[in-house]
């Protein structure tokens, strides 16, 4: 006898009724795991979000500039894996946690950076904003607290370099603005000699001969210090420039606020879901292992 084989172009059906009977012999274990699985839903929603809150800070992490005018290339104070890096980091997180009066450790695995969008920054290259967030069983101004610290630990880390190069600029402003003061000081003491040569008992001649020198000095003094005047917006410009535009900042700061709470409806949705599919396959499962004992007939029931 020769086995029987498919015909040609026909495929095997698979057999779901099987599949059904087995649910349906055991539908009660479906509905336990439904069950328990709204059970846990319900606690898990009325639990998880309570006393949770979050403060959020907006972070600026610039786009340094070298000292003759080209960008720096591929900053590592600009890229947001190195403010997440810094984040989490024990001592960023223990000044944050002494700022918030929050105890030691309680930040662990509550801060997180994240790439928000990207702004315009030198010479129209994109720079990268990020979000500081702070989020945990603290109170509102406990988050908000510990997010601008982390935020503002973050900003300073990130301008090491620009702040060097801001205070070299600040540095050679003063020096400036110093050696203006001492030129207009100087040049009131040769107008106070002028003055005491005008009222002297003096002849012409000998007044002349005295005041020449002094005038000469006055021209010199009055030329170099308009010349300087003239260089001191440029270095005040360079200073705001680095501040505004090359170093980073904290664009919002952030303000605590309690975490919305997860929907009960689209938790219990999911819930409902979960509990179905593990259902059915415990239910499936269960006849493999577990096999339904098959209706034993009495003669009393036996049909003839």
């Amino acid at each position: 006898m020769s086995d029987v084989t498919d015909a040609p172009g026909t495929e095997q059906e698979i057999d779901l009724r099987s599949y059904v009977d087995r649910i349906l012999k055991r539908w009660w274990i479906v509905a336990i795991c439904v069950i328990l699985a709204v059970i846990a839903s319900f606690t898990i929603t009325r639990t998880s979000n309570k006393n949770l809150t979050q403060g959020t800070a907006t972070v600026y992490l610039g786009q340094p500039v070298s000292p003759n005018g080209s960008l720096v290339p591929n900053p590592l104070s600009s890229n947001p894996l190195y403010a997440t890096a810094l984040a989490k980091q024990r001592p960023y997180q223990e000044v944050a946690e002494q700022a918030a009066g929050l105890p030691q450790g309680a930040l662990k695995g509550h801060v997180s950076v994240a790439l928000i969008s990207t702004a315009v920054g030198v010479k129209g290259i994109a720079v990268p904003l990020a979000q500081v967030t702070v989020q945990g069983p603290f109170t509102p101004a406990q988050s908000a607290a510990a997010a601008n610290s982390m935020a503002e630990q973050i900003v300073a880390k990130s301008n090491a370099y620009t702040d060097a190069k801001k205070d070299a600029v600040i540095a050679a402003r003063d020096s400036l603005q110093d050696r203006i003061d001492a030129l207009a000081a100087d040049a009131d003491d040769v107008k106070a000699q002028l003055d005491k040569l005008v009222s002297a008992n003096l002849g012409a001649a000998e007044r002349a001969s005295l005041s020449a020198p002094l005038l000469g000095i006055l021209q010199y003094d009055s030329n170099t210090e308009a010349l300087l005047q003239e260089q001191l917006p440029d270095l005040q410009a360079q200073v705001d420039y680095i501040e505004n535009v090359e170093g980073g900042s904290v664009i919002t700061p952030a303000r605590g606020a309690k975490v919305a709470p997860t929907s009960k409806q689209f938790s219990l949705l999911v819930a409902i879901v979960l509990g179905l599919i593990v259902g059915v396959l415990l239910a499936i499962l269960s006849t493999v292992f577990w096999p339904v004992r098959p209706v034993i007939e009495t003669e009393g029931t036996a049909t003839p």
